[in-house]
């Protein structure tokens, strides 16, 4: 599904999540279908809006209009349970966000891609990895196209993210087969890797990647991509230590889209409100955000539009639409704090498979 500001002719920077989930992955299980099948017609069903139906050739086509038309989001889909992974087409290169279990999605699509495409060159990619954690990591195995030796991948992170890689697939590693059986032997697309730190300014292509350290145990990386007057930052896996983060803020000045991580409420961060049932407890040090603290801090960098990702595992797809409703409540709201228009900023909290072109 497409979304985002109307670009004329070609967008700048189109960007695809394959994984949005927190910490871990989170697919739903077998009765959660069902119990979602249910209630969606069970809510077609007492809205009336199935009696017209009869068996055709646009059957299908048919319920999935009433679905969009009648359903809320939760019922008629799904936010997804994979961990953070990102695909953002430039005019001139493929740039890929961290290797979450959505990783392993993205390769599937590409490799899919990449065949149909009948091009006889060489295909390019570029990986840039945030941190070393394993919701961010551990896709990179089931990647298929890092199989291909025709393919070409160049890999960007800090120098622990890269060595945490290397621990458990470096043939050369004591941990080689024990995590995985194949190593960076067979991942022979793989062709360099480079090491960034915190103060990284380089270029893939027409784009100018800076990078910024983000307050996470263990260190992360944020990104900002710009090219041809469009900025896109990925802030994922942060903890504010001040309201707004004023250096966070003049890193993603002007963003046309901002990505942060949200993945809690402040009642929830503070100890003082349970998750999915789950008995209250403080998150404090933790490493992620509630989401207040990014609205404030987006609002403080004049940010466009704003998503809010990584989100909180056990939250179902009912309570992660709460949350996304309440996203949407607050923005105006800080908007006019701050004396901006209340639309100056869209937010949502981004599902599988959709895009944001800007």
């Amino acid at each position: 599904m497409n979304y985002g500001p109307n670009s004329p002719n070609s967008p700048v920077f189109t960007i695809t999540y394959w994984g949005t989930t927190g910490s871990f992955c989170a697919p739903l299980l077998p009765q959660d279908v069902s119990r979602k099948i249910s209630r969606a017609v069970a809510m077609l069903v007492e809205k009336g809006v199935l009696q017209g139906l009869r068996p055709n050739p646009n059957l299908e086509s048919e319920i999935i209009g009433l679905m969009e038309r009648y359903l809320p989001f939760h019922l008629r889909s799904s936010y997804g349970g994979n961990t953070t992974c990102l695909e953002v087409e430039t005019p001139d290169a493929l740039i890929i966000l961290d290797c979450g279990s959505g990783f392993r999605e993205l390769g599937v699509s590409l490799a899919a891609r990449w065949r149909a495409d009948g091009r006889t060159d060489e295909h390019h990619a570029h990986v840039l990895l945030t941190h070393a954690h394993m919701d961010h990591t551990f896709g990179t195995p089931f990647f298929a196209p890092y199989y291909n030796p025709s393919n070409v991948f160049e890999l960007y992170g800090p120098q622990t993210a890269l060595d945490s890689l290397a621990a458990v697939l470096s043939p050369k590693s004591a941990l080689s087969g024990i995590y995985f059986p194949p190593s960076y032997a067979d991942m022979q697309a793989i062709k360099a890797m480079h090491t960034l730190d915190a103060k990284s300014d380089f270029a893939i292509g027409s784009t100018r990647i800076t990078t910024y350290s983000l307050n996470h145990p263990g260190g992360c990386l944020a990104y900002r991509f710009e090219n041809a007057g469009k900025v896109f930052v990925f802030t994922t896996d942060h903890e504010h230590a001040q309201v707004p983060d004023r250096e966070l803020a003049a890193f993603a000045q002007d963003a046309d889209l901002l990505y942060m991580d949200g993945q809690y409420t402040h009642a929830e961060y503070l100890g003082e409100a349970e998750i999915a049932g789950d008995p209250p407890m403080t998150r404090r040090g933790w490493g992620h955000s509630p989401v207040e603290d990014c609205v404030a801090t987006a609002v403080a960098a004049g940010a466009r539009a704003l998503h809010i990702g990584h989100g909180e595992p056990r939250r179902s797809d009912e309570e992660t639409e709460t949350v996304e409703a309440y996203l949407r409540r607050l923005v105006p709201e800080q908007l006019a704090r701050s004396g901006r228009p209340s639309n100056a900023m869209d937010a949502l909290i981004p599902f599988e498979g959709m895009q944001w072109r800007i």
